[in-house]
């Protein structure tokens, strides 16, 4: 996303940082509660909860599922919603005595 200035220099995490908060008093943006990158990413990984979560990962840079799904994508009202109202009947089979 952020190219180097030069091919022979690393790009310094600090610079990142500043260049995150220039974008977001750019954009007019209250900065988000939880870090810096961090709840843009969780942000990014909510929105991708409904597809298939090892490619979510990839797309994202995380090397290991557990990782996306423990520490990045939260529940939110929408999808908790979805959960809660789209029940189907329940069979005789689904039900254990």
């Amino acid at each position: 996303m952020f190219a180097r200035e030069s091919d022979a220099e690393c790009m310094d995490r600090y610079r990142f940082r500043e260049w995150l908060q220039v974008a977001e008093e750019d954009a007019g943006l209250e900065k988000l509660q939880g870090g810096l990158w961090h709840p843009y990413r969780r942000m990014w990984a909510t929105a991708r909860a409904h597809l298939p979560v090892k490619v979510v990962a990839v797309a994202g840079g995380w090397k290991d599922v557990n990782t996306l799904m423990v520490c990045y994508q939260q529940p939110d009202r929408n999808s908790l919603l979805s959960v809660m109202s789209d029940a189907k009947p329940v069979t005789e089979q689904a039900v254990v005595r």
